[in-house]
């Protein structure tokens, strides 16, 4: 199964700040401090991302028929309300991504200690680095579509997209061999590490943007996110 390792992850102090303060302008004390806690701790990245190809037979009701590929096996992923959304994709790009688990075990000890801004910064450069290996898939998803003079739709995610449980990630999980970028899923629904995460992405035909679109307008976390796409 195919796996990316050599991902490159480019940090920059003043755009993980800007994030944080939604746009808003950025205070040079606290981008100064970030670059530092990019630069003291950036050796706890590891970036890593597992994938796979799948066909879409069809959309029934609030399910996506997938094919598996596996001796002809059918999985049925029930993604709720906003199941229009895959209902033109023929290819489907499924994917958990990571950046391990060093990041989260330094936040911990940091925050023990009452380091509390830079256990918060800290946190917060890990989720920026997170978004890069997402942005890493979504190019490839746009650039298998760009070869087959394809369209993409929207990266969706089980626990984001409204109506999608966090248990959806069990289907999606049991469709990758987690165990090749050190990730697993806990009884609860939950990747470990904790900064990982699942999605899944529509391509065909039918769909006219040549882009992996937001899917803000429909996340649970709308209306809190400061990664929020405008």
């Amino acid at each position: 199964m195919p796996v990316l390792s050599d991902i490159k992850i480019d940090l920059n102090a003043r755009e993980v700040v800007l994030a944080l303060h939604q746009g808003r302008k950025a205070p040079p004390e606290l981008i100064d401090q970030t670059q530092e806690i990019i630069e003291q701790y950036k050796s706890l990245l590891h970036p890593l991302a597992v994938y796979k190809w799948v066909r879409v037979l069809g959309v029934n009701g609030e399910k996506v028929l997938l094919d598996t590929g596996e001796d002809g096996n059918k999985l049925r992923i029930n993604i709720g309300p906003h199941f229009d959304l895959m209902s033109k994709a023929e290819l489907a790009l499924v994917s958990v991504v990571t950046i391990g688990g060093e990041l989260d075990e330094c936040v911990r000890d940091l925050n023990k200690s009452d380091h509390i801004l830079e256990a918060y910064l800290l946190d917060s450069v890990g989720v920026v680095a997170l978004a890069q290996i997402e942005e890493v898939i979504r190019s490839l998803a746009e650039k298998e579509a760009e070869t087959r003079g394809w369209g993409v739709g929207y990266a969706l995610a089980p626990g984001s997209l409204r109506g999608w449980p966090l248990e959806g990630q069990a289907d999606l999980c049991g469709l990758l061999s987690l165990e090749q970028i050190n990730v697993r899923l806990s009884d609860s629904n939950i990747l470990i590490p904790l900064k990982s995460a699942s999605g899944i992405i529509g391509i065909g035909p039918n769909y006219q943007s040549k882009k992996v679109e937001s899917v803000c307008q429909f996340c649970t976390r709308a209306d809190t996110c400061w990664q929020r796409r405008k």
